[in-house]
């Protein structure tokens, strides 16, 4: 008996370990500001993928402008920022978002890193993994109104049956994944579930018929 209570002990904690939830984000600070317009800068690049910015970049306007929101051209921001010397992602981020208000009049700026963008291949399965920090500040105190991180990670060659001729198909799907990777489903994904999330993407915006009406799930 004695030597079941450590065991029964330990069981206890992994239970409460697994029923624990991360805390809620704190939207106080995004009620009070309410953006109704977003410009989003060049992403910064943690990677050693030198595509990655430019491969999110292409997918980042669609899910934040679904949620509700008016968000100035990524590319054309882009070249705005580059005619004004602003063209090195470190430049971009020391900038005081003041600077985004005066030159296009937005409400709230948003800042991504992309921390991981990679592809890991084992003979009979590969991974795919895109990663990405969302920092909205507001362009007129320079408060970070709402921050997120959100992960995707997609794998492949796990299928294809048993005994030989199995091995080789998930051997051939994995390598074919290793190397024809189109990041731009995984990017999608990400941005969507960031946005999307309930109780912990973004509030919906002025453009959307729910706008303010939703707030009650983002609360503490």
């Amino acid at each position: 008996m004695k030597i079941l209570r450590p065991l029964m002990a330990g069981v206890f904690l992994l239970s409460v370990g697994a029923c624990a939830t991360a805390p809620k984000p704190d939207y106080s600070r995004f009620f009070e500001h309410h953006p109704r317009s977003l410009v989003i800068v060049p992403a910064i690049n943690k990677t050693t993928a030198v595509e990655a910015p430019i491969v999110f970049n292409t997918t980042a306007t669609k899910p934040f402008a679904e949620r509700g929101y008016y968000v100035y051209p990524v590319f054309l921001t882009r070249d705005i920022l580059n005619d004004l010397g602003l063209s090195d992602e470190g430049l971009i981020a020391q900038a005081q978002p003041q600077r985004f208000r005066e030159i296009f009049g937005a409400d709230a700026v948003l800042f991504v890193t992309v921390n991981t963008w990679a592809t890991t291949y084992v003979v009979l399965a590969s991974s795919v993994t895109v990663e990405a920090n969302y920092k909205l500040v507001d362009s007129d105190s320079g408060e970070v109104i709402w921050e997120r991180t959100e992960r995707v990670v997609e794998t492949s060659g796990g299928g294809g049956g048993g005994g030989l001729g199995g091995l080789v198909a998930r051997a051939i799907s994995a390598a074919l994944t290793a190397i024809l990777v189109d990041y731009r489903p995984l990017a999608r994904k990400m941005n969507t579930l960031a946005v999307d999330k309930p109780g912990q993407g973004l509030p919906a915006g002025p453009y959307r018929s729910e706008y303010k009406q939703d707030y009650p799930n983002y609360r503490h």
